[in-house]
């Protein structure tokens, strides 16, 4: 389950619905939906295009609830490994503040990253997501991404459009 790091006083929060209510006070959605609809022989490796079919297809109606709820028209899958083509390539374009003309939703399937997030007139923060942790960093938030140190990630996209999720650096 997600953590939380307070750069400022250096707080760690753990619990999932102290990590709910401090993300939803900066105006981030944060939710647990768990890993028990995941198919066992998906779950730590990088995924073919059927098996990042059947990832969606375990979580379709998560991701219709939340569709419904904010607008999203597609979704799909990310897998990135240590051995992914030009990964340090990738990820330079989202280790820099950013934000989106979208939201940033994700969903982690499997691995680990963080975001580190910018709310205006408040505390920088490091929000570590595990698998089963939902997010969504509203459009225009200011925020970086980074993989652990195991850089490895699945996770489940949505969008509702996706050219509103071109990062839009900022200083």
């Amino acid at each position: 389950m997600a953590t939380l790091w307070f750069r400022a006083d250096q707080r760690l929060v753990t619990d999932t619905a102290e990590v709910g209510r401090e993300l939803g006070a900066i105006g981030v959605t944060y939710e647990r939906w768990g890993t028990t609809k995941m198919p066992a022989n998906l779950s730590s490796r990088a995924l073919g295009d059927a098996e990042k079919q059947a990832v969606l297809a375990a979580f379709a109606p998560d991701i219709a609830r939340r569709s419904a709820q904010c607008g999203y028209k597609t979704a799909d899958v990310v897998t990135l490994y240590p051995d992914t083509p030009n990964l340090d390539v990738m990820l330079a374009k989202f280790d820099k503040k950013h934000g989106h003309t979208d939201d940033e939703v994700r969903f982690v399937v499997q691995g680990r990253g963080v975001f580190t997030l910018f709310p205006e007139g408040g505390p920088v923060i490091d929000a570590e997501l595990h698998p089963g942790d939902f997010i969504t960093v509203p459009k225009d938030f200011t925020h970086h991404f980074v993989l652990c140190a195991d850089r490895q990630i699945t996770a489940i996209r949505l969008f509702t459009d996706v050219g509103g999720w071109v990062a839009h650096y900022r200083d």
